[in-house]
């Protein structure tokens, strides 16, 4: 006979509709009151506004909070996972990754889904490779680049394969795609350049 969990499910805010997927997914356990109270979140991305909203939650449910996530959130996104979350699951995963993360979360465990960790984890860009990278998007070569910036084709170079090694990536066309996904949370930081960091006119 398989023993029962020590916690139950409940359901705390759902912006995503995921209860009728996770639901299925929980071993029948009947409520009691001695058992652990485990509240779910469904949330697209851990967007600034789901995040915002996490203190009220914590004032609903006292209990750990595990957060299925519809996107792989950006960095900051990434962070409050990480860090204010007792647990997290890509809906991606949900079928192979929930019950094992519910099952940790329930014995004083905080779990992170290594995409997300990777994000975290992320090396940070300089504002110059932050620049290049934005002009390797709009296609400009190294050459150009250079020309740009007034500065030596090999530094260029060398920039790129500093921002490739820290992006996980091995050419312009990778690093490219990365950058336009909207789920690797990189765009905004790298095509919403500051004034300071403003890009040559383009002639």
């Amino acid at each position: 006979m398989t023993d029962q969990p020590g916690y139950i499910v409940v359901p705390v805010e759902d912006r995503i509709s995921i209860w009728e997927t996770v639901e299925p997914l929980l071993p029948a356990v009947p409520r009691h009151p001695d058992l652990l109270e485990i509240g779910l979140v469904g949330w697209r991305g851990a967007t600034r506004e789901e995040v915002a909203a996490l203190p009220g939650l914590r004032e609903k449910h006292s209990g750990p909070l595990v957060a299925v996530l519809a996107e792989l959130p950006g960095p900051r996104g990434a962070r409050t996972a990480a860090a204010r979350l007792e647990g997290s699951v890509l809906a991606t995963d949900i079928e192979r990754a929930l019950i094992p993360t519910l099952n940790a979360v329930a014995v004083g465990q905080c779990i992170v889904p290594r995409a997300i960790r990777q994000v975290v984890d992320r090396p940070p860009l300089s504002p110059r490779e932050r620049q290049i990278l934005a002009m390797v998007v709009i296609d400009f070569s190294n050459a150009e680049i250079a020309r740009k910036l007034y500065v030596s084709e090999s530094n260029v170079k060398n920039h790129l394969s500093s921002a490739f090694q820290k992006l996980g990536v091995k050419s312009r066309s990778a690093a490219t795609d990365l950058i336009l996904d909207h789920e690797s949370g990189l765009g905004p930081g790298i095509l919403r350049i500051s004034p300071d960091e403003a890009l040559p006119e383009i002639g």
